[in-house]
């Protein structure tokens, strides 16, 4: 009996392992699929440029949702969503998560109607996220003064989409405690006046991480939760709004404060 529970334990693990891969590697494929022949047939159907992003990031959301419900069907995974309507119909918004695993950005533009997203310099460049990427329109994060400004028209546009952020940087370790947040967040959300709509990921076992393997998969499928917070106003976390560095560094404070004290419940 116990050398059947043990293989079937074995058995479920190279399973999952196997599922895994097929599921990274229909990313990469889909990825290319999108740049190469989805991109091409929307700029073909409309020479508006806003209406061809709009276009491109509906397909990014399908996508992503599908990826992640696959991971889900393929028993890689479990996923738990509080306040779901909450970012379904998030709009204009500036939408800040932690960062524990890998598929983060995936999971929650599955679930947004309407996503502008920042993505770092090895995203844009390589070829199998470049097209996605290039063609939906989101901001390349080049870590200057301009990248905040592309951030801040982005959210003052009529009928703007959110934008997602995640306020780390980089996913956090394993094991780790919340990396401290970059001001990026902070200086976008109080330059464009915006609301700040808070997600909090959590992931058990911890998988994914930063410096792990996609392969490196835990013993058991992963649980996701996601809740989804109100959303706060400046106002509410600062009495001074004045666009300065002490206010920044402040509302980020602020905002640490409030993933930190649900990283710590």
């Amino acid at each position: 009996m116990l050398k059947r529970k043990k293989l079937a334990k074995q058995l479920n693990y190279a399973w999952r392992v196997a599922a895994t891969g097929l599921s990274f590697a229909s990313f990469g494929v889909g990825g290319v699929v999108i740049g190469a022949v989805v991109a091409p047939l929307v700029k073909l159907t409309t020479q508006d440029r806003e209406l061809q992003q709009h276009r491109a990031q509906q397909v990014i959301r399908y996508s992503f949702d599908g990826f992640t419900q696959m991971m889900i069907k393929l028993g890689i995974m479990s996923l738990e969503v509080e306040g779901f309507e909450k970012l379904a119909h998030s709009k204009g918004e500036l939408v800040i998560a932690n960062h524990p695993t890998l598929i983060d950005v995936v999971m929650l533009i599955g679930l947004m109607s309407r996503a502008n997203c920042v993505v770092k310099q090895s995203l844009w460049s390589n070829p199998f996220t470049k097209g996605p990427v290039q063609s939906a329109g989101y901001i390349l994060n080049a870590g200057s003064e301009q990248f905040i400004q592309d951030c801040v028209d982005r959210l003052q546009q009529a009928d703007a989409a959110s934008l997602l952020i995640f306020p780390e940087g980089t996913r956090t370790e394993k094991g780790e405690q919340l990396n401290n947040f970059q001001r990026g967040a902070a200086n976008i959300a109080l330059r464009a006046g915006v609301p700040i709509r808070p997600v909090f990921i959590r992931c058990t076992p911890s998988t994914l991480t930063k410096n792990e393997k996609w392969y490196h998969i835990p013993k058991q499928p992963f649980h996701i939760k996601i809740t989804v917070m109100d959303a706060v106003q400046i106002t509410d976390l600062l009495n001074d709004v004045t666009i300065g560095p002490k206010q920044v560094r402040q509302l980020n404070h602020q905002l640490q404060q409030i993933f930190n004290r649900e990283f710590s419940g």
